[in-house]
């Protein structure tokens, strides 16, 4: 079965919609059956892109997605904050996936305040597009805690892999490990509470990944130490040239 069923993708009249429909082009080839495409009016935006009506929506939408793709997909125009609407139609329409765009800030690392409220109330999965970004699902980072939500995460990182279609699809495992300031009292050095960290990290890491049904995508596994794990998170993502992450 492809990772995600039924995906929606919020359009909101800017120039990052064209990574976002990029991206929904490309999610099509795993197996989507259907998109419903929102947009939003009463935003602040609106001042400055302008609003889109039915007809407006449908024509952009027209435009960026490959014709196969518009035939499963509907047009919808929704009154109030984006990311609100985004929320009410993932319940009612039981969405798998939703697919936002995000401008580019200051710091790579961050998605924003409404962003995070957004994915931690979300009842579906969120992909996140930063603007200027191609899709590509190659190489995947999943951030791992080795709970059951990471489980989760690896599941459908697999599964995204798999259905890529790429040529040599490949997941990297990230777990990130804090050593703490009061390493003293433990009577050990620093670097001693480094490496007994990473080998802690390294020994939960394999024993989560050792009940993983990997369907023959290769997984690599990678110990970080920082107190900042989204950061380091992000870091490690740019550093190894990753095509997305999941958490």
């Amino acid at each position: 079965m492809a990772p995600f069923q039924k995906v929606g993708v919020l359009v909101r009249n800017a120039s990052v919609d064209e990574a976002v429909l990029a991206f929904a082009t490309h999610m099509a080839q795993l197996g989507v059956e259907e998109f419903i495409c929102m947009h939003a009016v009463g935003e602040e935006d609106d001042a400055v892109h302008g609003s889109l009506d039915t007809k407006g929506l449908e024509d952009k939408v027209r435009t960026a997605l490959a014709s196969e793709v518009f035939q499963n997909t509907t047009c919808q125009i929704l009154e109030g904050d984006h990311l609100q609407q985004v929320l009410r139609v993932a319940r009612d329409r039981d969405l798998d996936l939703a697919i936002i765009g995000r401008k580019l800030p200051s710091s790579q690392a961050g998605v924003g305040t409404k962003i995070v409220r957004l994915v931690r109330k979300s009842p579906c999965s969120v992909l996140i597009v930063p603007e200027l970004c191609r899709p590509h699902f190659g190489r995947i980072l999943v951030a791992v805690d080795c709970s059951e939500h990471s489980r989760k995460a690896m599941t459908a990182a697999i599964a995204i892999a798999k259905a890529s279609k790429e040529a040599s699809p490949q997941v990297l495992a990230v777990t990130v490990r804090h050593v703490s300031s009061r390493y003293d009292l433990a009577g050990v050095t620093f670097e001693q509470s480094v490496e007994a960290q990473r080998e802690y990290g390294h020994k939960d890491l394999d024993a989560f990944l050792a009940d993983i049904d990997a369907q023959g995508i290769p997984i690599e596994s990678l110990v970080l130490l920082s107190d900042a794990p989204a950061l380091a998170i992000s870091h490690a993502a740019m550093a190894r040239k990753m095509d997305i992450v999941v958490a």
